[in-house]
């Protein structure tokens, strides 16, 4: 027997020849009408006709019982008048009403089977087409929530070449479901989702449960395919939530940790890791993981592991190179990540990585992390690299608000004060928090000794860097010696990468002791006359900033414009 989740396989049977029907349904009309001229009136010959009407009734053609129907009506009449004398009149004439009777009433009820009989299968025509070509689902559940067997093309999406299948499949009832099906508690239609993954594709189901007419006890439930949908609605919530914490965010290093969160909890991926470049160390350095506390963000960020990420070196170092996202289904089969055998053993398999850039400079990298091995999504590739676009404009304008913000302090503190010493730490302090620098100090030419006296050196209240300060107030530079001697010398500003590995910084000690690292250094301009020089230091090795050089430049000459008007003002 067929089950109650049978395709109408009628659909695909051959339909009888209707030639064949209606020529079998006038054999035996004549076969009736033979028989009939040789019997006496009194006995029920007319009533085989009804014989007729339920073999026309398999005729494809509609209406064709209908019209045997009344074929088999002039038969029945002409037979009265044609069949030998028997009982008495009244009689014959009862039996051939009685036929007619049962030639019609036959006839009728076999229209109307017909009529139910076409509507059901245009119903099941429809429901084949949905199951056959939709990804959906349609299953049953017994009365104990077991499901027994389900068909349809959404059954691919688990891997099942057939439309049909017997037993269990994922998208059974989650528990609380199950437990209304056995006390009888579930209304007349349950809804849930199931969800999955098949060979690094996750799915979606959105699912109906449904109770079956007349009380019985087992449930019709139905799924449709919303693994389309799904992704959609996360890659929304990511770029929305990104967006947010852009649109609100005071800076950059606040932003990186929440921006993380974000990614990791709308994409329900475990790990999400900040990398930027340590340039003592020649390494991408992890700066932020999320979940903060994950031992799994912990093993691959190197943590607690002895190895390191160089540039072009496993996922982030690779994105890191080439500047553009990368997607790895596994990282445990990816051997060009040291990490690979630490992801098999924490339970991490997919991976991908976007790039944070600034005017064509790599400035981070946020690499992410699943539990399962999924394949490549360029959608969201492709959404995730707009996002890391996205970022590098939050950074290139948040520079810019602080390079202006720099300027417009220094010019309040030079409008505000009375002298260069007045002034001097209040522009080493804004320059150091505006732009996160760690040290500054201000050199100012002895013209009678024609060297250069530190006037004055400032650091962040939270660093102790003492003997850096004691080290540049007991020492005078000549020209050319040092970095604010050479800044000196040639009257422009100058960057370098790591102090403590350059000969010509008579400090170096002290730097290397205190670990300050990238300097720069501009000279104040008063007139064509080199005034002094400010100097500014920063743990962390950086590269060189030709912007942030020049706007110094710009700053150099309005500090040796204040000096000129302040002297000015004081000799007379």
């Amino acid at each position: 027997m067929p089950t109650t989740l049978a395709l109408d396989r009628q659909t695909t049977q051959k339909q009888k020849n209707r030639g064949q029907i209606l020529a079998l349904a006038l054999l035996v009309a004549v076969t009736v009408f033979v028989l009939d001229l040789f019997l006496p009136l009194g006995i029920a010959e007319a009533v085989p006709y009804v014989a007729v009407v339920l073999i026309a009734l398999r005729s494809p053609e509609k209406n064709d019982p209908l019209r045997f129907a009344g074929l088999c009506t002039i038969l029945t009449i002409v037979g009265y008048s044609l069949s030998p004398a028997g009982a008495e009149p009244w009689i014959g004439i009862t039996n051939r009403a009685i036929a007619l009777f049962a030639i019609w009433s036959t006839a009728l009820l076999a229209m109307q089977v017909k009529e139910s009989d076409e509507a059901t299968r245009e119903q099941s025509s429809m429901l084949t087409g949905i199951l056959s070509n939709m990804p959906a689902v349609g299953f049953r559940i017994d009365k104990d929530g077991v499901m027994h067997e389900s068909i349809g093309r959404g059954l691919t999406r688990f891997g099942l070449k057939e439309l049909t299948a017997i037993g269990r499949i994922p998208l059974e009832p989650p528990d609380s479901i199950t437990e209304q099906v056995k006390d009888g508690s579930i209304g007349p239609a349950a809804f849930y989702e199931s969800h999955g993954i098949l060979h690094g594709k996750p799915w979606w189901f959105l699912n109906c449960l449904c109770k079956l007419d007349g009380g019985k006890p087992d449930l019709i439930g139905f799924g449709i395919d919303i693994t389309d949908r799904k992704r959609a609605e996360r890659r929304l919530a990511m770029h929305d939530a990104v967006s947010a914490i852009l649109s609100s965010a005071s800076g950059i290093q606040k932003a990186y940790p929440q921006i993380l969160q974000a990614i990791c909890e709308t994409l329900q991926w475990n790990v999400g890791i900040l990398w930027r470049m340590d340039y003592q160390r020649q390494a991408l350095g992890a700066t932020a993981i999320w979940p903060p506390y994950s031992s799994q963000a912990q093993w691959m960020s190197a943590h607690t592991t002895d190895w390191t990420l160089a540039p072009d070196v496993g996922l982030a170092g690779q994105v890191w190179e080439i500047r553009k996202p990368v997607w790895i289904k596994d990282l445990a089969d990816y051997p060009k990540d040291p990490r690979h055998q630490v992801a098999l053993n924490v339970g991490l398999h997919a991976g991908f990585a976007i790039p944070v850039c600034l005017s064509g400079n790599t400035r981070a990298v946020l690499e992410f992390f699943s539990p399962f091995p999924e394949e490549v999504d360029d959608t969201l590739l492709q959404m995730l690299s707009n996002i890391g676009f996205q970022i590098g404009q939050f950074i290139e304008r948040e520079h810019k608000e602080r390079r202006l913000a720099t300027h417009h302090s220094i010019t309040n503190v030079l409008a505000e004060s009375s002298n260069l010493t007045h002034a001097a730490p209040l522009i080493l302090e804004a320059i150091c928090d505006n732009l996160g620098w760690d040290l500054g100090a201000i050199w100012i030419v002895d013209p009678a000794q024609s060297v250069l006296r530190c006037l004055m050196i400032w650091h962040a209240p939270h660093l102790d860097l003492e003997a850096f300060q004691q080290a540049s107030e007991e020492t005078t530079l000549a020209r050319g010696v040092g970095l604010p001697g050479r800044v000196w010398k040639s009257g422009q500003p100058l960057w370098i990468t790591d102090v403590v590995a350059d000969p010509n910084f008579p400090r170096a000690a002290a730097a290397a002791k205190e670990n300050l690292h990238t300097g720069f250094a501009f000279p104040i301009k008063a007139g064509q006359e080199t005034a002094g020089v400010i100097e500014f230091f920063h743990r962390d090795i950086q590269k060189p900033d030709t912007e942030l050089l020049y706007m110094f430049t710009s700053i150099g000459l309005q500090i040796g414009q204040f000096i000129q008007r302040t002297t000015v003002s004081s000799s007379r």
